[in-house]
């Protein structure tokens, strides 16, 4: 059953799709968060064949799809927004399905792996559950899922307390993700810090049970 929440229908405005990169990755602290999450993305997916088939979801404007395709990776992206699949379109030359996280439209264990930047912030624990039981179902080799584990590191502090910008609306603490992963059938095996101290988010590396 689908849950619904305000990222379902906020990230399909063309005028959110437009401007999501400029507002984000442009400028030396885009560009350093833009390297650091690419930095991230290369350690959890370390082992992964070449030519493995990734799922990045969602893939937004496709900037991490790009990455992964230079990568060597067999990359599809999906995501429930025409907007930020136009912009995907016009940036990347992966395919792009139209797709809703929590009814993946895939066949059981047809990817090697599924990439989740960016989301699970935005999702209230009962649509987190579902769309991690079905990334746990499509998938053969791993998840790779970026949590904002907790709300006092010192960024949110400096980002939420001094510069005003609009905080991440869900966070999951470490006792909450083991739940979660334990009842969506993931096994943690590792994971990574965006950046110790500072960026609290963190890629977790969950193998299906």
């Amino acid at each position: 059953m689908s849950v619904s929440f305000d990222a379902k229908q906020h990230y399909q405005r063309e005028e959110v799709a437009s401007t999501y990169d400029a507002e984000r990755f442009v400028g030396l602290r885009g560009a350093f968060v833009d390297w650091l999450e690419h930095r991230l993305m290369r350690r959890a997916l370390g082992g992964l064949a070449s030519r493995s088939r990734v799922l990045d979801l969602p893939t937004g404007t496709g900037r991490m799809a790009r990455r992964l395709a230079d990568a060597g990776y067999r990359v599809t992206g999906g995501d429930i927004s025409l907007p930020m699949l136009g912009e995907a379109r016009r940036r990347a030359a992966t395919p792009l399905l139209r797709v809703d996280a929590e009814a993946l439209p895939l066949r059981d264990k047809s990817v090697d792996a599924v990439v989740c930047f960016r989301l699970m912030s935005h999702l209230p624990p009962a649509a987190r559950l579902i769309v991690l039981r079905e990334m746990a179902r499509v998938t053969r080799d791993r998840v790779v899922v970026v949590y904002q584990p907790h709300r006092a590191a010192l960024w949110w502090l400096v980002y939420g307390g001094l510069l005003r910008r609009p905080l991440p609306r869900f966070y999951a603490s470490p006792s909450e993700l083991r739940r979660e992963f334990a009842d969506a059938g993931l096994r943690p095996v590792r994971s990574h810090s965006l950046l110790r101290g500072v960026f609290m988010e963190r890629a977790y590396v969950l193998r299906p049970e």
